[in-house]
């Protein structure tokens, strides 16, 4: 009998553990998919400053900066046509001049080499530890980073 209420008592033990390690397990993968989403969101957003800007390119011969960008409807108030297909926040989006070009994303885009070159870095302002950013130019390659002190 006793033996009985050892093992009972283990399964008893080992169940409650397992609920208290799937609740702690839930909680964190939802801030897991808020942060890629947020991260998602940057990228893809970068895609469409990219895919603007060559197009701009092929027209002008150069490239733009943000004003131009805004300037002639390809970004604004309303979204941006250059948004890739499967992201419609990026689409939808609302776009503006200043510090922040989208709610919590600051924009820096410099034109060098007579408008013939670029960089860009969009960071996340609502991330003051790690500063995650994204960074592109005009040879259309995405990369991502944060502060190399940020301990996550």
């Amino acid at each position: 009998m006793r033996g009985k209420m050892q093992k009972a008592a283990l399964l008893l033990i080992l169940m409650s553990s397992g609920l208290v390690a799937s609740r702690a397990q839930k909680g964190s993968p939802v801030m897991a998919d808020r942060e890629r989403e947020r991260r998602s969101f940057a990228q893809n957003v970068v895609k469409a400053i990219n895919a603007a800007e060559a197009d701009y390119r092929k027209k002008h011969d150069v490239y733009a900066n943000w004003d131009t960008l805004l300037g002639i409807g390809d970004f604004s108030s309303n979204g941006t046509k250059w948004a890739p297909a499967d992201f419609p926040t990026v689409a939808h989006a609302l776009y503006a001049s200043g510090a922040e070009i989208a709610p919590g994303w600051r924009l820096r885009l410099h034109l060098s080499n007579g408008d013939k070159a670029y960089d860009l870095l969009l960071e996340d302002v609502t991330d003051p530890k790690c500063g995650y950013a994204v960074m592109t130019d005009e040879r259309g390659l995405i990369r991502q980073g944060k502060s190399i002190d940020c301990g996550a």
